[in-house]
């Protein structure tokens, strides 16, 4: 094989990878199983182009996601991981492609390093995975960074349309922050420019705003005042607002930076140095630091602080390495960058060795039981033996691309061996498996049990009749004809009903995502 092949190749294997989880995982708790139930209401109710949950306007996401989703329901079923999962897969490998095609508009040549190092940051990887929406997010904002490079570049009204198209269906996908992101993308390009191409702006500005008020102005009519006050108040202003009052600080990101762009954080560090330190910043260099602060600043404005929010910084990191390695040289700042990798390897011995020697009595909770058993252990095996693998490839090697294709596989044999041999585990772990096998073990009808602030079910294979049971609130227990055969309530807001739970006794308790839920009979 020659050697201009193998990036590709290490490309395919990570894409490939990313093929195993939904043969053996559940949703999990949280969003994930929280969307199954708007697929499920959209498909019971009809309620495609405002979809609903408990038979309330949706207002958490908009709705691009979900109608992709319940339109491969239709073909795959509800019950199907891959229903959920393929929009994310999709994304992920078309988010692949537009780095490895934007190499070239920026550095004027292709990159699958840049395309490798993109699809083995974990963020980016693991959300592959999932039933959110954040990989198509990504995607959307990566073509809309693409294109307005490519309208400043060479004065390119159309493909500042297109930008604008595709910002709109991304706010369509997930909320404004697109548009926000790439708005200040485009002021600090054109600070660093000094100009802005002349001309007129208001089809690109039309169709990034038009695309999402097609669907929210209706949306609004149909949901009511109390959906706008909602969206409007609530998951936009409130966000924002309190921004100067939230208690993660401005610098949160900053701090999780190790974790969110893991395992890159130092070779990028040092291709960013060796660009301007070697005299060489070209104006694709430029642009891809810019989209780093383009994301991090408005997010770390807003009050709402997640790690995954990060995931949008990783295709110009991905840049910015593959330009690095794509360059290697022999000089001080290759070298560097080999130090770089080899660190990160002995890094991940370290962690594994770790894993290895950590006593289950230092886990909290019964999930210390995991950590004795062998496939568990074999998870960090695995990471230690493939991490000195790594370390003899880049000592025999000196390679700068071979020490990166190293770096980005190491942990991702670790995963794909959790994927493979663990999913098990984290089923019982992360889904709302044990709940069902517990309501299952009540012989008890759907409609009799009612889940209190409790999580969403779904598995692969649950009974249908669970379909009907009732998700209440506090007051729906004031209706003196409702009194349910059993109750499930998470523990920490048993309390909100107390008075009714004294009617009851507690027959069952499991643990989800650590926090314990109860099944109560009368």
């Amino acid at each position: 094989m020659r050697r201009q092949h193998i990036p590709g190749l290490a490309v395919a294997v990570v894409l490939a990878s990313t093929l195993i989880t939904p043969f053996g995982r559940e949703l999990f708790v949280g969003d994930e199983t929280k969307y199954s139930m708007v697929i499920r209401e959209m498909r019971a109710t009809g309620a495609f182009f405002l979809p609903t949950l408990l038979g309330q306007p949706f207002t958490h996401k908009p709705p691009l996601h979900f109608w992709i989703v319940d339109l491969l329901s239709f073909l795959l079923g509800p019950y199907s991981m891959w229903t959920f999962v393929l929009p994310s897969l999709i994304s992920y490998a078309a988010l692949l492609w537009i780095v490895y095609a934007m190499a070239g508009e920026l550095f004027g040549r292709r990159s699958m390093a840049a395309a490798f190092v993109c699809g083995t940051s974990l963020l980016v990887w693991g959300s592959a995975q999932t039933a959110r929406m954040d990989v198509s997010f990504t995607a959307l904002i990566a073509l809309a960074a693409w294109l307005v490079f490519r309208f400043f570049e060479h004065d390119d009204f159309r493909a500042l349309l297109f930008a604008g198209v595709a910002l709109g269906i991304a706010s369509l996908d997930k909320g404004p922050m697109a548009p926000l992101i790439v708005m200040v993308l485009f002021a600090i390009e054109w600070w660093r420019r000094k100009r802005a191409p002349r001309g007129n702006y208001a089809w690109a500005i039309l169709a990034m705003i038009a695309i999402p008020l097609l669907w929210f102005v209706p949306a609004m009519i149909i949901g009511g005042s109390s959906y706008t006050h909602d969206v409007l108040q609530k998951q936009l202003a409130e966000r924002a607002v309190s921004a100067w009052v939230h208690k993660s600080p401005p610098w949160f990101y900053l701090e999780h930076a190790p974790a969110t762009i893991f395992p890159w954080l130092l070779l990028l560090l040092v291709a960013l140095i060796a660009a301007y330190r070697r005299g060489e910043a070209s104006a694709g260099v430029k642009f891809c630091a810019g989209w780093i602060v383009a994301v991090v600043l408005p997010y770390s404005l807003l009050s709402s602080k997640l790690d995954v929010y990060m995931m949008a910084l990783i295709p110009p990191v991905a840049l910015l390495i593959g330009d690095f390695v794509e360059q290697a040289r022999d000089d001080d700042w290759t070298r560097w960058g080999l130090a770089a990798n080899a660190f990160m390897l002995v890094l991940l011995v370290v962690l594994g060795a770790g894993g290895l020697l950590v006593s289950p009595r230092a886990v909290r909770g019964p999930e210390h039981a995991y950590l004795q058993m062998t496939s568990v252990r074999m998870l960090f095996v695995v990471l230690i033996v493939t991490a000195i693998v790594g370390i003899v490839v880049v000592v025999r090697t000196k390679s700068l691309a071979a020490s990166t294709i190293a770096v980005g596989l190491v942990p991702l044999a670790a995963f794909v061996y959790a994927a493979a041999a663990l999913m098990p585990v984290v089923n019982e772990i992360a889904s709302t498996r044990p709940l069902v096998r517990e309501l299952v073990r009540q012989h008890v009808p759907g409609d009799s049990i009612a889940l209190y602030s409790s999580p969403h079910l779904w598995t692969r294979d649950m009974p249908r009749d669970l379909e009907h049971v009732h998700y209440v609130s506090a007051t729906d227990f004031s209706n003196s004809s409702f009194r349910p055969t059993l109750i499930v309530t998470s523990r920490g807001h048993a309390a909100d009903i107390a008075g009714i739970l004294l009617h009851y006794r507690r027959i069952a308790s499991v643990r989800m995502i650590g926090k314990w839920t109860d099944v109560y009979r009368r």
